[in-house]
């Protein structure tokens, strides 16, 4: 029985490992993630001097 707890708690701290991780990886991209960035990598918009030097 210890064995299967053991198991058990194995495969929960590895699923919430994996959890975390991708929280986290979430997190990291949308809190570094900008509008500037968007329309000048993603969108291929040039933005004006002015727009750029808000953020």
């Amino acid at each position: 029985m210890a064995a299967e707890y053991a198991h058990l708690a194995i495969w929960l701290i590895g699923l919430f490992g994996i959890v975390i991780t991708v929280s986290a990886c979430v997190l990291k991209l949308v809190v570094e993630d900008s509008l500037s960035y968007d329309q000048t990598f993603l969108w291929r918009r040039k933005l004006p001097a002015e727009c750029l030097e808000k953020e």
